[in-house]
């Protein structure tokens, strides 16, 4: 295995920001480098502690010697070095620490165990600081003291607790951490200095406002749980009072200007893709793209809308004399307001074409009409991973980032105003809520009547028509 041809990279998570190694794993190494859940990592990712492009390239270079080495001992069979986080050696001490404390010797296990722990903070000294390599002496001396990543599994084994929250908490533990340049330390390690650094460097980032105070709140609450444990003294999170300031040019307003719809070269490139092409996942293909833009397109439906759809939120409109399906009703009951939840008819044929054949697919299933699409992310949504892979697919076909899936509502509403259609009745139609007294509070809503007619004038160009229509059987 040539090790010395494997791909290497810098990059940076903003301009300006500092640099990182991302060094790709070998496929069959990977399940030596697992990452904090446990699954196998793809790259390994070292902060290089310099902005300066030509600083990173020297500083990596040792880093891809000794990796590369690790790489080559692995591949041979033979142990590999010591990982970066000495995760095993720590806790070893830390056991070992344990066992010497209540053994009648004099003490002599007790020094031999402090020596040892000694010397390995000697030896990491140089490559985590005096002070990461202090915490690592003071972590492997003070094993009845929790560390943060027990404290963290201690308070992700409530039965109660939604596995969303422990992904959080596990971010947020490990976010701090990295900031700290360490592994692994004890709560006291994190003083008021390392805490408003930590929230300065917050502020520096890209985060949105509400994300920054949530990993604030999160540290606070892990806080409680260790004062509640009697790990710290009461009053001693050094997590309140921090001011979280707002990114330039984030507001909402702000990002929709920023946006725009699909133009029409754009949907005939997205549609033509041919298949296989950038897709890599078993779970995302090309066709699963297609239909979800397709009917966000044709319906302006968001996407968490369209994955949450499931067979028996569906009900066929018949055809002329009831032969035959002309449609489908659907019951929209995943949606970001209370607008949003509502019941809309789909009578284009290319989006009855997608419907249909789903339908079929499920059939006696009580299931998502989309069901390789996986819920993740803090809300455990349908839509948090195949976004996340519809946006780096429109990376690799080279759209910019003023179009994503959401752009599709924007040409919907787009192509509505140009129908002539009823602005109300295509509001209802999408989910907005309706901006007068009359229509919000004294009106039943629209009729089911007024709601085919904004289905029926669904159509977009005679080309994006076309390559629509090859949805159709």
């Amino acid at each position: 295995m040539a090790f010395q041809k494997t791909p290497s990279y810098l990059y940076r998570k903003s301009p300006g920001s500092p640099y990182y190694l991302k060094l790709p794993v070998p496929p069959a190494l990977r399940h030596h480098y697992p990452d904090a859940k446990g699954k196998p990592r793809t790259h390994i990712v070292v902060p290089l502690d310099t902005a300066k492009e030509a600083e990173a390239e020297q500083n990596k270079r040792p880093l891809l010697t000794r990796y590369w080495a690790e790489f080559k001992r692995l591949e041979s069979g033979k142990a590999a070095a010591p990982t970066p986080d000495h995760t095993e050696r720590l806790q070893l001490l830390r056991e070992s620490m344990r066992q010497a404390q209540v053994l009648d010797d004099e003490g002599v296990a007790l020094g031999a165990v402090e020596d040892a722990a000694r010397a390995f903070a000697e030896e990491l000294e140089q490559s985590i600081g005096d002070e990461g390599a202090g915490e690592v002496y003071r972590l492997a001396t003070q094993p009845d003291s929790l560390s943060m990543r027990e404290a963290l599994k201690q308070w992700n084994e409530g039965a109660d607790v939604r596995e969303s929250t422990r992904s959080k908490r596990t971010q947020a533990v490990n976010e701090l951490l990295s900031f700290l340049k360490v592994n692994d330390c004890l709560p006291s390690y994190v003083d008021e200095g390392r805490a408003v650094a930590y929230v300065d460097w917050l502020n520096a980032g890209k985060l949105g406002h509400s994300t920054k105070q949530d990993r604030l709140s999160t540290l606070n609450v892990l806080w409680g749980f260790l004062e509640r444990r009697r790990q710290l003294p009461r009053g001693s999170s050094p997590w309140g009072n921090h001011e979280v300031t707002k990114t330039k040019a984030t507001s909402a307003a702000e990002q929709v200007k920023e946006k725009r719809g699909w133009r029409e070269a754009e949907v005939l490139k997205l549609f033509s893709a041919p298949d296989g092409e950038g897709i890599k996942s078993t779970h995302y293909t090309r066709k699963l793209f297609r239909e979800l833009y397709a009917l966000g397109f044709l319906t302006g439906m968001r996407l968490d809308e369209i994955v949450s759809l499931r067979p028996e939120t569906i009900e066929p409109i018949k055809g002329p004399r009831g032969k035959g399906v002309a449609g489908y009703w659907l019951d929209i009951e995943a949606s970001k307001t209370d607008a949003g939840v509502r019941t809309i008819p789909v009578v284009h044929p290319a989006a009855v074409a997608v419907l249909q054949a789903r339908l079929e697919e499920q059939k006696g299933r009580a299931v998502s009409l989309f069901p390789e699409c996986r819920p993740g992310g803090p809300d455990n949504k349908l839509s948090w991973h195949v976004q996340k892979a519809l946006g780096r697919d429109r990376d690799r076909l080279g759209f910019g980032s003023e179009v994503d899936f959401h752009s599709t509502r924007r040409s919907f509403m787009s192509m509505m105003e140009n129908s002539g259609a009823d602005v109300v009745h295509v509001q209802r139609y999408v989910g907005h809520r309706v901006p007068t007294l009359m229509h919000s509070v004294y009106s039943d809503g629209a009729s089911g009547e007024s709601l085919l007619k904004v289905a029926r004038a669904v159509k977009y160009s005679t080309k994006v028509e076309a390559v629509l229509g090859k949805l159709v059987p």
